[in-house]
């Protein structure tokens, strides 16, 4: 027996239910939402938490960020990788 849902006045089988938006959809892990601004920077480091810890540290050592810059590890959809975010503000010379 196949089960139906209604979407919007819709029959929609199972099979296409996966392609349909969350109705209800989940807080963030972490909110990027701000003022626009050109001066911000984002990276991303994302893989296996061995590699983007060893990418925050090489960062580190180079002068670059300090590693509670960084996110707390947030998990991807793979297996056994993770993402860390840095929110960076640059100052843009005027002799660019």
């Amino acid at each position: 027996m196949m089960t139906e849902t209604r979407h919007r006045d819709r029959l929609i089988t199972p099979d296409l239910a996966a392609f349909l938006p969350d109705p209800a959809p989940q807080q963030p892990l972490i909110d990027l939402r701000d003022r626009p601004s050109p001066d911000i920077l984002r990276l991303l480091a994302i893989g296996s938490p061995p590699i983007v810890n060893g990418c925050v540290i090489t960062l580190y050592r180079l002068g670059y960020a300090r590693p509670e810059e960084w996110s707390r590890p947030l998990p991807t959809v793979n297996p056994n990788e993770v993402m860390r975010i840095l929110t960076k503000r640059m100052i843009l010379s005027e002799q660019e």
